[in-house]
């Protein structure tokens, strides 16, 4: 069945309540920000959680800060994944950005401060899903280099849209 939710930071999204919804969208306001929209299909099948996607989208900006302060912090706090992840854009991305090689490998020298890697990170995704108690939840997906590799780091927010566990994806 088509349906339809309007977002007013994005406009009006068409989708289907059996495939869900995967989109790349962008921001109307100044920031004009662009990211790849998934809603699964045990989101759009169900009108309660449905009804929850907007109000996120439209919290986007808080949200995404919400999320690059958390990675920040499992930056300064030296989380393993997260480093191995900048690690591997370092070591296996030759054509990377000079900038950006200089900020990760200063900061893997211990002669960085964590920010600027954190403000390095593009959101990439944003991806909403029925949660395990049947609630909705939603991640955000981070990626240092898009245009070369698809792995991202992947930031899992609960129902309060609370930032919590991180994972390396591709």
């Amino acid at each position: 069945m088509k349906t339809a939710i309007t977002p007013l930071l994005v406009g009006t999204l068409e989708l289907d309540t059996d495939k869900g919804f995967s989109g790349r969208v962008t921001t109307d306001d100044s920031s004009r920000q662009s990211f790849q929209l998934n809603i699964f299909e045990d989101v759009t099948s169900d009108p309660g959680l449905l009804a929850g996607v907007a109000p996120v989208v439209d919290d986007f900006h808080t949200v995404s800060d919400r999320a690059r302060s958390a990675l920040g912090k499992l930056l300064a706090a030296q989380d393993e994944s997260v480093l191995e992840f900048v690690r591997f854009h370092l070591e296996e991305i030759d054509d990377l950005d000079e900038r950006l090689r200089e900020t990760l490998d200063t900061f893997l020298s211990g002669d960085g401060l964590p920010g600027p890697v954190a403000e390095s990170f593009l959101i990439d995704g944003l991806v909403f899903h029925k949660g395990s108690e049947g609630d909705l939840e939603f991640w955000i997906d981070f990626a240092l280099a898009p245009e070369y590799s698809d792995e991202v780091l992947c930031l899992r927010f609960d129902s309060s849209r609370t930032p919590g566990t991180i994972s390396w994806e591709s």
